[in-house]
């Protein structure tokens, strides 16, 4: 009778801890343009676009965009489209696609990826012939993430179910006008929580303490027309009300509306807005925002831009943007300046303080082995290793199960060295397409910033003992997931196809960090959605028991 006491004790307790999570399985299928022997329209086709001419429109070699080789192409060749004319190459799936996957294409072009040539490309998902969506590559829903060999992936979240993809080249000027077509896929993105724990700038008598609006720029008779209207409104109860940010585009000029939180939340929770303007937010309207935690009126930390605020469509064409924080914080601030051809109204619904969890896989795979041994669960190389004054210790410890704060493998620098070092580390288990694949690790210079995240690339591999290169990213198209203690930082990119190992890849070089510090390897299924009901934490039972994982995430 006792143990079945105790029994009925954890089962209550482990309810409290689980609040209203549904997880996606990891084994969900992953869909791609590969036939055997694909055949058109079945399995590929092409076709002119919109109502102008297309002089020299063509595609070659479509085939090899549906074929099962991921490393070949088609070639779309938009010579001069006039009027709107162009060309497109449709790739069916090798299965359905549900809504929420991740719809996208993988292309290569000897064009810079910017906010004017990507309005030259345009992507279409179709189901049983039907269209579903239909995005220009600029819109802040698409991701345009750099690979290797000058390979570049345009995806989006798909909001309706798909089995077939459209990338369309059209003729504007200074725009792509050839474009190398590798493979589509429908990948799963992650997974969902219904209930979180956190604090929204919600309260039940709101007052003119609870915010802050203010307005800036290089005079007040060219600031007319910025502003705030009904603040009040992103701090009261009506989480559909909303306060209005308006800035004049072409004038320097900024408006930004600070809000209070229901309690302070603690280091590492999520912080930002739930936003919107009744249509799509684009590159541009992105670079314009920046958010602000305070704690005590004091000003915390600060993300701005496309690059390092993380942004979600959310139901009702609203949006969340926000940042992992590294701070405790009680307050949140949200500051638009007018660019050129940017967004100049927004509407703020309510700021927010939530747990890392909710937009987090809370088991990850890791490169976490009892006794690592080199070639098999590490590997490394680079020209690091050859530079003089280089150096690189206790490599086999950023694929240990040790997780104290001095568990880490480190490579130096001379201060003008341009050496390289590569880090492979296998992971404990299977990374499948779909998940964000990263390294932890810290540098001698405690702020990762644009220029030092130039000098860090990761790449997934595959095949025998990892011999097989499948996908890689670098530079600002990293996603820095934000700090996991002492100035640890995540990095990762979402892949589309499964891997077995994880390599970090850091330069030196003047001006640049001299050491670093690596920790682990991670797959990992991230929370894109915003949770349903956000709520203080559920009151816990104490209970006293050895985790089944022991230190999963490797804090020290």
């Amino acid at each position: 009778m006792k143990s079945l006491y105790y029994f009925r004790i954890l089962s209550l307790c482990l309810v409290g801890l689980l609040p209203g999570r549904y997880t996606v399985a990891q084994t969900e299928s992953a869909y791609y343009s590969t036939f055997a022997t694909p055949i058109s329209p079945a399995n590929y086709r092409t076709s002119a676009t919109g109502a102008g001419l297309c002089l020299s429109c063509l595609v070659s070699n479509p085939e090899r965009a549906a074929d099962t080789d991921l490393e070949n192409y088609a070639t779309i060749q938009n010579t001069l489209g006039l009027l709107g004319g162009g060309v497109a190459l449709s790739l069916s799936l090798s299965g359905t696609a549900p809504a929420t996957y991740r719809a996208g294409v993988v292309i290569s072009s000897g064009n810079a990826l910017n906010a004017n040539t990507l309005a030259t490309l345009t992507l279409r998902t179709y189901l049983g012939g039907n269209q579903q969506q239909e995005l220009l590559a600029n819109d802040a829903l698409v991701s345009s993430t750099a690979l290797s060999d000058s390979r570049v992936r345009l995806e989006f979240v798909s909001s309706k179910p798909f089995d077939q993809l459209e990338i369309a080249v059209g003729g504007i000027l200074n725009g792509i006008n050839t474009v190398r077509v590798l493979y589509a896929y429908g990948v799963p993105a992650n997974t969902q929580f219904t209930k979180a724990v956190g604090y929204l700038s919600r309260a039940t008598e709101p007052s003119t303490d609870d915010y802050k609006a203010t307005t800036g720029g290089t005079g007040i008779s060219a600031c007319v027309g910025t502003g705030v209207a009904n603040p009040l409104n992103a701090v009261d109860a009506g989480l559909n009300n909303f306060a209005t940010l308006t800035t004049l585009a072409g004038v320097n000029c900024s408006a930004a509306l600070q809000v209070k939180l229901e309690r302070p939340a603690p280091a590492g929770y999520q912080a930002g807005f739930v936003v919107g303007n009744g249509g799509v937010l684009d590159v541009n309207a992105l670079n314009s925002l920046q958010i602000t935690t305070y704690l005590n009126g004091v000003a915390q930390e600060a993300r701005s831009g496309a690059e390092l605020l993380e942004l979600t469509l959310l139901p009702d064409n609203r949006y969340q943007v926000s940042f992992k924080s590294g701070l405790a914080f009680d307050r949140v601030e949200i500051k638009q300046s007018a660019l050129a051809s940017a967004l100049n109204t927004l509407q703020v619904y309510y700021g927010f303080g939530i747990e890392p969890r909710a937009f987090q896989d809370d088991e990850p795979v890791l490169s976490d082995f009892t006794e690592p041994k080199r070639g098999t669960e590490y590997q490394e190389s680079g020209s690091a290793l050859a530079c003089v004054g280089c150096s690189s210790t206790n490599p086999q410890k950023a694929a240990d199960n040790t997780f104290s704060e001095s568990d880490y493998a480190e490579v130096r620098f001379p201060i003008a060295a341009l050496g390289t070092y590569k880090l492979k580390l296998r992971l404990n288990g299977a990374g499948q397409a779909g998940n964000r694949a990263g390294i932890a690790l810290r540098t001698n210079n405690t702020l990762l910033n644009n220029t030092l995240l130039q000098n860090i690339r990761i790449n997934t591999y595959g095949g025998t003992n990892g011999s097989r290169l499948l996908e890689s990213s670098s530079a600002t198209t990293l996603l820095d997931l934000g700090l996991v203690g002492d100035n640890r930082h995540q990095l990762g990119f979402l892949t589309t196809q499964d891997f077995e190992w994880v390599e970090v890849e850091v330069t030196g070089g003047v001006g640049l960090f001299s050491a670093a510090q690596i920790f682990y390897a991670f797959a990992d299924d991230p929370n894109p959605d915003f949770p349903a009901e956000v709520g203080p934490p559920q009151r816990r039972c104490r209970w006293s028991y050895a985790p089944f994982r022991a230190g999963a995430w490797k804090v020290g």
